[in-house]
């Protein structure tokens, strides 16, 4: 029976017996189907194209589900099934999600068939369990007898399906190689191969078969200083986690200084306190110096002077390997428990030799001969980032699949050969009993043949001939004593006939088969004891306060002041239940105020003429795209607003309020907590308009709505996009008070950045101190590149100062969005400059995409583009990305510098000296933006860049 309503007392939907299944089954069968044409030797390849055209070509399946943004729960099953395998073994992911599939629909038919799932799930444990048995004792060779022969065609095995198949006898040897370099036994003396220790870097140039193995972990960077040596030996590494910079004081921190003297002093202190943390340093022994974060100049004199090397910004995962290897302690700060700095030289680490080598054209730091376990590096040669990122991807899988052989000592035949002997087995397992279980066994014993049939499939051949032979041979294998070798017997693809695999080379780790065994069939089971959903209306735990009434206004057209509109009217709710908002500060009164200056609406709305009555004023746009834009949104999206309920979030003089009741709206409620909305009260009387635009006067945390509402419009953006920007509040209501599927404009937002150049600004605020009158002033400049520079800038600039492409630092989806997500944003960028010219800061500015909303909001999964064939699910990638594309040609308001102006400008972070950038030259770091503790409305920004070889870190206000 199947069940689907609305339970009473659950704010949600139920669905309950065979219909939950099927979807569930449905969903899985979705992600199969994506992977299942990339298993085995002849797989093919899948091109997985994000929503802002990024691309990632693979055939690698773990890769391929962690790329795609799965939504049904079922379906995340299975992608963390593969998440699973990759981690405990490194192979195996595609084969383990198309078995659990398979699984799971041949329980589904049983279902159907009146088969109880308790009954199913009991046979598949006991099938599970004997599967996993027989292949300990029957199918397993022991790698002991084989010698070096089999880790190599282990890691050939790996690696047939991958990219580099071609050139796989080089590889499989360079990856044994490694592996066995880091051989170490641990405590308890077992042997283990930490493949962590083996660092892989990618160079652009020459063929595949001009990688090479490196002894020694290599970082990716090179020496801070050019004055260092090049070799350190015996090396003591000491592994910082801060900055080794001239000492600032914190923000917010005010230091009153009545003497002059005095001023020189405290910086005096501010570079000592540096200079005695490096001595300690020194002191302790380290002549290597390793950091996460910067290195000053000054800083770099004091190592340069001791001939110690120092390097900088070294990744965190690199800095936890190294000091894993050399047995170094990775240290946060200086400060002891007596509140004194002091460094201890136990946490110090050895090395033979630490020495700077040049690899392609980049510098990197090697460190050899470390103390507690060995350590080598991989360089990858290759032609561009899509050959040298699968590459990567299919040594990390070989070097798991040989550090599992070496440490299980136990192989097994590929090329479907465990498969279809178990299936055989199975199969007469399941004849000697006399339960239901019989069933479900011979369905499971059914369903390990997806894979040698997949794998004949890809490979053109007859699926059916060739699956009937590997069966007959097996069957041989198990009831004939002279012919156990047989049970070796699988496919060659190549030529599409049964061979004995063993004898091949094709063999895996008989650990990868028994995880894929176990796994599969967890995910299955786990997956077939559903049989009721319920899906959650999400709540803000102010639920009870909506009303399904239909909402009631203020038929008085009066001004309601930070109040439910019903309580206006006598109403009273005596379910409700009230949750305290959060408390509206000193800085937020200020901010209120400060938006009640007609001087800032006079920016968007420019009164010119004046009639005796406010209806016959004529208005004309000082920001004229911002404005026609929202109204162009507000018509386009005519069909979401007439009849139905709008709230207008920071409305404002009530512009868009009183749009949105020209477009049809039954009722518009104007929020707004700074006291122009007593004005826009005024503005929506003297048009007539009382009966439908309700204006509420108070912060959308406090203000009352007794009913849902259909449409959210809000201008919520602020300089930066995020400096004081209205998008907390734009959630809270759209958490409060939006329907599920409802329209939110805009829609969506996304923050660029580019390097710029500006030699005018720069010329004009500092150049000009050099000659004054004829007095060479030169010795202000530095307090004027302090005055200019120190905060960000609000400023016009044109498409010719820009130096590239801009990158992608926050994309923004007001339907998803969480405020937690506003307190910290952090991006990192590369750029490529498209001309030679000095690069004086870095620009940000945004667009806003106004698009309607999903039309399925119970989509199994979201819209997608997978070249490989169709699915309801999309790849995503973390990280940056350049300009983002419109394919649904929503309209779209631009601040960038080539769009028609607005007041929002560009933003630009100056650097206090220039830095020369040649074409091609390339630009990178990162880019952190946080609300300031001192106060949530200003926001801190952490700018990391580095180019040519030098890092730079600039750190601003923007108040």
């Amino acid at each position: 029976m199947s069940i689907s309503a609305q339970n009473p007392d659950i704010s949600g939907d139920r669905q309950s017996g065979q219909d939950v299944r099927t979807q569930n089954v449905v969903a899985c069968q979705a992600i199969s189907n994506i992977v299942k044409t990339s298993l085995g030797p002849v797989g093919l390849d899948k091109m997985l194209v994000d929503d802002i055209g990024d691309v990632t070509i693979t055939n690698d399946g773990a890769t391929i589900l962690r790329m795609l943004e799965v939504e049904h729960p079922a379906a995340k099953v299975l992608v963390e099934l593969a998440e699973l395998q990759d981690r405990e073994v490194g192979d195996g992911t595609t084969s383990v999600v198309i078995v659990a599939a398979e699984l799971l629909k041949r329980a589904n038919d049983l279902v159907r068939n009146k088969i109880h799932p308790t009954s199913i799930i009991s046979g598949y444990r006991l099938a599970m369990r004997e599967a996993c048995k027989y292949i300990d004792e029957k199918l397993v060779t022991k790698v002991e007898k084989l010698g070096r022969v089999p880790l190599i065609n282990c890691a050939k095995t790996s690696m047939s399906s991958k990219l580099i198949s071609g050139d796989s006898d080089f590889f499989a040897n360079l990856v044994v190689d490694a592996v066995l370099s880091v051989k170490m036994t641990n405590q308890r003396g077992e042997i283990k191969y930490p493949i962590k220790g083996i660092n892989i870097l990618k160079a652009h140039g020459q063929s595949a078969r001009d990688s090479y193995l490196l002894k020694g972990y290599a970082l990716n960077t090179g020496r801070a200083a050019q004055g260092m040596p090049l070799r350190v030996s015996p090396a003591k590494i000491a592994c910082l986690d801060f900055n080794l910079q001239k000492t600032k004081m914190q923000l917010g921190v005010q230091v009153v200084v009545n003497d002059p003297r005095e001023l020189e002093k405290i910086r005096q202190r501010e570079a000592d306190m540096t200079k005695e943390r490096i001595e300690k340093l020194l002191k302790a022994g380290a002549n290597v110096i390793l950091t996460t974060k910067g290195i000053d100049d000054m800083a770099l004199k004091y190592f340069v002077e001791a001939g110690a090397i120092a390097v900088r910004r070294v990744r965190k995962d690199d800095m936890r390997h190294v000091a894993k290897a050399t047995g170094a302690t990775l240290v946060t700060t200086f400060a002891d428990m007596e509140g004194e700095e002091t460094f201890d030289p136990a946490h110090l680490g050895s090395a033979d030799e630490v020495v700077e080598e040049r690899i392609a054209d980049d510098d990197v730091v090697l460190i050899k001969g470390t103390k507690t376990s060995s350590a080598v590096s991989l360089i990858l040669r290759g032609a561009n980032d899509y050959m040298l990122d699968e590459m990567e991807r299919a040594l990390h899988d070989s070097l798991c699949i040989v550090k599992r052989t070496l440490e299980s000592n136990a192989v097994v035949a590929g090329g479907g050969a465990v498969e279809s002997a178990l299936s055989v087995y199975l199969e007469h397992l399941a004849t000697t009993l006399g339960s239901r279980e019989q069933l479900a066994i011979a369905e499971f014993a059914e369903a390990l043949l997806v894979i040698p049939k997949v794998l004949a499939v890809n490979a053109a051949k007859d699926a059916t001939e060739l699956v009937a032979k590997l069966r007959a041979y097996h069957h041989t294998a198990q009831t004939k004593a002279d012919k156990k070798h047989y049970s070796s017997m699988g496919l060659d693809l190549v030529n599409g006939i049964v061979r004995n695999n063993l004898e091949a080379g094709v063999i895996e780790p008989a650990m990868s088969k028994v995880k894929i065994i176990q796994f599969a069939t967890e995910a299955a089971i786990t997956i077939l004891r559903i049989d009721d959903m319920i899906k959650l209306v999400k709540e803000d735990g102010q639920g009870d306060e909506r009303s399904t009434r239909g909402g009631a206004h203020d038929p008085r057209g009066g001004l309601t002041n930070g109040v439910r509109v019903s309580d206006q009217l006598g109403e009273q709710n005596p379910l409700e239940t009230q949750k305290s908002p959060p408390p509206c500060t000193d800085f937020d009164v200020a901010y209120f105020h400060s938006y009640a200056h007609v001087g800032i609406h006079e920016e968007m709305i420019k009164v010119l003429s004046f009639a005796s009555s406010l209806t016959a004023r004529a208005l004309k746009l000082k920001d004229r795209a911002r404005t026609e834009t929202y109204k162009e949104a507000i018509m386009q999206h005519q069909s979401f607003i007439q009849g139905k309920v709008v709230v207008d979030v920071g409305c404002g003089t009530g512009i868009l309020s009183i749009f949105c009741a020209q477009a049809g709206a039954k009722r518009v409620y104007a929020v707004d907590a700074s006291d122009i909305a007593v004005q826009a009260n005024e503005v929506v009387k003297a048009n007539g308009l009382s009966d439908k635009v309700i204006v509420l006067h108070g912060r959308v945390e406090d203000v009352e709505i007794d009913e849902e509402v259909d449409v959210i419009i809000s201008e919520w953006m602020g300089y930066m996009l995020l400096y004081e920007s209205m998008l907390g509040s734009v959630i809270t209501a759209r958490d409060r008070w939006l329907k599920p599927g409802g329209l939110i404009l805009p829609s969506h937002a996304t923050l660029y950045m580019a390097p710029v150049s500006h030699p005018d600004r720069y010329s004009h605020s500092i150049d000009f101190w050099r000659n004054v009158y004829g007095i060479d002033m030169s010795a202000m400049m530095q307090l004027a590149k302090q005055c200019a520079f120190e905060e960000p800038s609000v400023e016009s600039i044109s498409g010719e100062n820009v130096l590239t492409w801009p990158e992608v630092v926050k994309h923004i989806d007001c339907q998803t969005v969480k405020i937690q997500e506003l307190d910290s944003v952090i991006a990192s960028y590369k750029f490529k400059s498209m001309m030679r010219a000095p690069m004086h800061g870095f620009g940000f500015w945004f667009d806003v995409e106004f698009s309607e909303p999903a039309s399925s909001p119970a989509k199994t999964t979201s819209a997608t583009s997978v070249a490989s064939g169709s699915s309801s699910v999309s790849p995503s990638r973390e990280g940056n990305h350049k300009k983002r594309s419109n394919p649904s040609d929503a309209l779209v308001l631009s601040t960038s510098p080539e769009a028609p102006p607005t007041h929002w400008q560009q933003t630009i972070v100056y650097l206090y000296d220039p830095v020369d950038v040649e074409q091609d030259q390339v630009i990178e770091g990162s880019v952190t933006l946080s609300q300031s503790k001192e106060n949530r409305r200003f926001m801190n920004i952490h700018l990391e860049y580095s180019s040519a070889g030098r890092s730079f870190v600039k750190e601003s206000v923007m108040r």
